[in-house]
């Protein structure tokens, strides 16, 4: 089945019908869904076993690297306790509930399952979140994701602050040039939001210090530049403000990419209305014509070359 809806509301769809429809839908079912950067997701319900879903989750690139060292398997057995299950071939992370007795609150676990894919982006910077909490990141590594073809996200913890790095870049040299100015902006205005994480915007042959002596930085140099977000205990004191901050981070790019294009569409529609209006002006001009000259014999009269 193909759909042009966002992921998480074919998830929620799927799912949320099966847990508060009254009476609760109990068919079985196979939906195959795609996301951002090669995602792919689906959701089963077996004609043996209706009241049982499982949501599988292919995560491209990144997938062996969230399997090892990146945390992917922790933050499944965090955010969806006792729910893990052996995913189908060609997937890489599953989870699975009875739909008569879910494990946790239904509205709470649905949003987690929508946002599958978020847990597990961001399950790097919770970690580096966990250990700038507790006092412990100091002795986490730096870690360096390539999320892309030239693109990379740097994660470096501290025991007082954690840095987080995007490297980020663009096949169009349009949105290149967008990203760059949109990244400029975005630093510059970062320092006027109270309580806001500091944000710095460097060049991408001038990499931030954090970065600048990691072998094989130089590959980065013909990017957009990097954007550099320092995260202090006081942006995750509370549970709500701890999820919000790795959301955002594991979504920047896509908010990014975004924005991007909104920004190419508005300046498509100005341009439009701009010609629309230069049309309606010609239209509305009236013409000169030229009127006929006659000589005294009656004969019209044509100036040479007309």
């Amino acid at each position: 089945m193909i759909f042009l809806k966002p992921q998480n509301m074919i998830l929620e769809e799927a799912i949320g019908t099966r847990l508060f429809d009254d009476p609760p839908r109990r068919e079985p079912c196979e939906v195959t869904m795609a996301d951002f950067d090669d995602v792919k997701f689906k959701v089963v319900v077996t004609p043996d076993r209706l009241n049982y879903v499982s949501v599988h989750i292919s995560m491209g690139p990144i997938a062996k690297r969230l399997k090892t060292d990146l945390y992917g398997q922790e933050a499944i057995d965090e955010v969806y306790p006792g729910m893990a299950i052996t995913p189908d071939a060609g997937y890489d992370f599953a989870i699975g509930f009875d739909l008569d007795s879910p494990p946790q609150d239904p509205q709470v676990l649905l949003s987690k399952v929508s946002n599958f894919r978020r847990y597990l982006l961001a399950a790097p910077v919770t970690k580096a979140f966990k250990g700038l909490k507790d006092g412990t990141g100091a002795s986490l590594p730096l870690m360096h994701i390539e999320t892309r073809a030239n693109e990379a996200i740097f994660i470096k913890p501290g025991a007082e602050r954690c840095t987080v790095i995007f490297a980020l870049n663009f096949s169009e040299e349009t949105d290149r040039a967008v990203a760059r100015v949109m990244l400029q902006q975005f630093a510059k205005e970062s320092s006027k939001v109270n309580g806001a994480p500091p944000c710095q915007y460097s060049e991408a042959k001038n990499p931030p210090m954090e970065v600048r002596d990691i072998p094989g930085i130089e590959k980065y140099s013909t990017t957009c530049g990097f954007i550099s977000f320092v995260i202090f205990p006081s942006h995750i004191s509370s549970e709500a403000k701890f999820d919000k901050s790795s959301a955002m981070l594991a979504n920047f790019r896509n908010y990014l990419h975004y924005h991007i294009k909104a920004s190419k569409t508005y300046l498509h529609m100005r341009m439009r209305r701009k010609v629309q209006g230069w049309l309606q002006v010609l239209n509305r001009a009236v013409h000169e014509q030229e009127k006929e000259t006659k000589t005294a014999s009656g004969k019209t009269f044509k100036r040479a070359g007309k």
